[in-house]
């Protein structure tokens, strides 16, 4: 209860205490004069035997002791933050100056050190004194019990049950009875000094200030350990009302020193120290040396959301405790040596690109988030942010607690769509399936319905067409899709495959989507519609850097005990097959042409380290990826809105095009990266998979065009009837001839053109004296099918002549000008010269 409230209570309020007391007194009066079997039975009929079923919270083990994080910097261990409850760092017992100890047992307990937990003289005085004052007479709660009472609450705060926290601050007859109860069992297993430490770290001293220590070091600037009487009779006497007399607030100084004297004055009277101390540190003013003390994660904004996620680590995982508030109360007071997989190096470079290039004070409040995982061992080496992380209510523009770059259940946001990030895992698939890179795909626009792509789990239902943000060709083989990012191609490859066989693939890589949900597996989201954390993706591209092995994400290496050196389990990386290592190294090489010649270009470190990625860019640039690797690390950036829809295309950061500045923090943090982890040649995949299949171009001549372009399909090609009419021997509106020709070998996907006749006969044009390649550009452009040089067997069509050079062109077979079905091939004479 605040000072406030205890100075404005009603009277209906102290009535209320008077009756409280008085029927308390009288159950207690049989309770607790009762021997102690009968108080044994009491508690064992409420479900609670006296040395049983204590909860492990409330048992002190020497005082509780904060936490620390450490990372490395130069393969030094470093520290990041401390971790405690309310601004609390625990000390052991004898780290409490004895004036601390003497000074609190003096003034709120002093038969502490006689009594089992519960002082029945303090009680009753109490009741009596209660009943002559009509409630305003002082409490009878001896320091064990009010070390159980601030016990529950905060393990209820902490749990965040809103019943468990209204249960454990009610002021009912039952509560007290249990917290006595608890008092006497925790007098039973736990020694004095224990508890009165235990009760010294948890109690609060106002400023959000709680533990002895905490508040030691902000008003007066030293250790617990260190305490004079005045300051620690001032500390002592704030326990009864923290906000009234916390002496950073000029007003409270008189109301303060009163307090202060009168905790001297019972120092003296029980013994502690002599009248002639009393006096001295009476007539000493109140002096205080104000000293922030920062806390959590909040203390070192550099790792602060790698910080954030390490605690959300140890919440979520049971290998801390069964329940998320043993978890929470372990990492708050069970003295652990947390040793993260954080590289500082990494982290710093990391944080100070992320900021320069997308700063958290812009207007825009554009988001940006950074995530890097060491290829092969899972460890987090880097998570940055572009925010301030602040745990306050509201807090202002570019400060948030929300961490970006992992998931909701991490204290991450929902995630944000991919783009063509996700494509990999459709690349993934189709290189699984036995396809190759040299294959061609079909980039040309078109609505595409349900019924033309398979998924397995079913479901599939309207028509998708998705577009290109740029012009590109309409006939791409895998590789140039991929270094081009075109939606389109990936469209035509994904509709060779089936979609939840993708989705499969993609979970293999550790993808799922940040809001928990189920991943998405309908047509768009091969390009990128999942909402999708950077931490997953740079997980993924880890895994494919480690030869297509995904390990988990990890952010601790080790956890020990501080005071035991018990070292505890800590959630290891669980490394399972993605996909094959000759996969793994297809999408490399496809990959690295994003890098050094596609859409990542940009993101080149210039360093001579072997590097591959994927751009993304969702509908109307609202977010924007870079994601790559090297053999050793991967990395993921987003850049993008966290809440609205703006284009990227149209804001500024940093003097720069925001839909850009993603290639500047990639390549900034990977040049460390690469310094620090440094990156070997990739391996390259089988020639096969490099390689195209073959496909035969059908006899088509002649037949009607759609007739024509099912064949080609048939061929696994792709086909496009031209418009355009050219002349030929065949019936008008059939097929004339196709480019490739008739009957060649080409890649597997290539785009066939369909030439249609419009019926006449063409004539041979005159090539003589023109170069072979002159002349089968002219032939071919006259719409003849095939031009062809002779073998050189064929010594017919080698002749000599005395005014054409050696090496071009006489004449043709057929001669020139003569009628010929366009559809025929043409052979060229050549001159072996005079």
């Amino acid at each position: 209860m605040s000072g406030s409230q205890n100075k404005n209570e009603t009277n209906g309020t102290a009535s209320l205490k008077f009756v409280f007391l008085s029927a308390l007194a009288g159950v207690l009066s049989i309770a607790l004069l009762a021997p102690l079997a009968l108080v044994g039975s009491i508690a064992t009929s409420a479900g609670l035997t006296i040395f049983e079923n204590l909860p492990d919270y409330i048992k002190p083990v020497n005082a509780s002791q904060s936490s620390t994080l450490y990372g490395t910097a130069n393969g030094e261990t470093v520290e990041i933050a401390k971790f405690y409850h309310e601004n609390r760092i625990s000390v052991d017992y004898n780290d409490m100056s004895e004036n601390i100890r003497n000074a609190v047992v003096a003034t709120e307990d002093p038969r502490f050190f006689q009594h089992g937990g519960v002082d029945i003289l303090a009680l009753v005085r109490a009741a009596a004194t209660n009943a002559a004052t009509l409630g305003n007479g002082p409490g009878a709660s001896t320091i064990t019990m009010q070390y159980v009472k601030n016990s529950l609450v905060e393990a209820a705060n902490l749990s965040g049950d809103e019943e468990a926290i209204a249960e454990a601050t009610a002021v009912t007859i039952d509560r007290k009875i249990r917290e006595i109860r608890l008092a006497i069992a925790l007098e039973g297993v736990a020694t004095k000094k224990e508890i009165l430490a235990g009760y010294l770290n948890l109690a609060f001293f106002g400023n959000n200030l709680n533990g002895i220590e905490s508040a030691s070091n902000y008003y007066f600037g030293v250790k617990a350990k260190d305490l004079s009487i005045p300051q620690a009779a001032l500390l002592a006497g704030m326990l009864k009302s923290p906000n009234d007399y916390k002496p950073d607030e000029p007003e409270n100084l008189d109301r303060a020193k009163g307090r202060r004297d009168y905790v001297i004055d019972n120092m003296a009277a029980e013994g502690y120290i002599t009248r002639a101390e009393a006096n001295e540190a009476k007539a000493s003013p109140i002096e205080v040396n104000i000293t922030e003390s920062p806390s959590g994660c909040e203390a070192n904004q550099t790792a602060a959301f790698f910080c954030d996620y390490v605690v959300w680590t140890i919440r979520n995982s049971p290998e801390f405790g069964s329940t998320p508030e043993d978890r929470e109360m372990l990492l708050r007071r069970g003295g652990l040596e947390i040793f993260s997989t954080v590289d500082l190096e990494v982290q710093q470079t990391a944080h100070e690109a992320i900021m320069t290039w997308a700063p958290a004070e812009d207007p825009s409040q554009i988001g940006s988030a950074l995530v890097s995982v060491e290829a092969g061992t899972g460890r987090i080496l880097a998570m940055a942010e572009n925010r301030i992380f602040d745990q306050t209510e509201n807090p202002p523009a570019g400060h948030t607690s929300v961490n970006y770059a992992t998931d909701r259940a991490y204290g991450g946001s929902s995630g944000f769509q991919s783009g063509s990030t996700y494509k990999i895992f459709t690349l993934a698939q189709w290189l699984t399936a036995g396809f190759k890179l040299g294959d061609h795909v079909d980039a040309r626009e078109k609505e595409w319905n349900a019924s033309e792509f398979s998924a397995r789990c079913g479901g599939l239902v309207g028509t998708w067409a998705p577009g290109n943000d740029s012009k590109t060709a309409e006939d791409l083989s895998v590789v140039q899709a991929t270094a081009q990012s075109v939606n389109t191609a990936y469209a035509d490859m994904a509709s060779q495959l089936d979609l939840c066989d993708i989705r499969d693939t993609a979970m293999r890589f550790g993808i799922k989507r940040a809001d928990g949900n189920e991943l998405q597996y309908v047509p768009a989201s091969i390009i990128g519609t999942n909402e999708i954390s950077p931490l997953s993706m740079a997980g993924a591209m880890a895994a494919i850097a480690n030869k297509g092995v995904y390990c988990t994400p990890i952010a601790i290496d080790r956890i020990t005990k501080r005071t035991t050196g018990e070292e505890l389990k800590a959630p290891q990386s669980l490394c399972s097959p993605a996909v094959s290592p000759e996969v793994a190294a297809g999408m490399t090489y496809a990959m690295q042409r994003v890098i050094s010649g596609g859409t990542g270009g940009a993101s080149a470190t210039g360093d001579g380290t072997p590097l591959a990625g994927k751009t993304g860019t969702t509908d109307s640039r609202v977010h924007t990826w870079m994601t790559g690797f090297s053999s050793a690390v991967g990395t993921a950036v987003w850049v993008g809105n966290v809440v609205g829809n703006k284009s990227l295309g149209g804001i500024r950061l940093n003097g720069k095009a925001a839909n850009t500045v993603r290639h500047d923090i990639w390549r900034t943090t990977m040049r460390k990266v690469n310094e620090l982890y440094p990156g070997t040649a990739f391996s390259p995949p089988p020639e096969n998979m490099i390689s195209a299949s073959g496909a035969v171009v059908p006899s088509v001549a002649g037949i009607a065009p759609d007739q024509a372009a099912e064949l080609i399909e048939t061929a696994d090609l792709n086909a496009k009837i031209l418009t355009v009419e050219v002349s030929s021997a065949m019936p008008a509106g059939s097929v004339a001839y196709t480019r490739p020709s008739i009957g060649s070998t080409v890649a597997r996907g290539t785009q066939v053109k369909i030439y249609i006749s419009k019926g006449d006969s063409a004539g041979v044009p005159n090539v003589s004296g023109l170069s072979v390649d002159q002349a089968k550009a002219t032939l071919l452009a006259a719409g003849f099918a095939a031009v062809s040089e002779p073998q050189a067997s064929q010594t017919q069509y080698f002749q000599k002549h005395p005014t054409i050079p050696a090496g071009r062109v006489i004449g043709t077979d057929p001669p020139a000008g003569s009628a010929a079905n366009a559809a025929s091939a043409i052979l060229l004479i050549i001159s072996t010269g005079p």
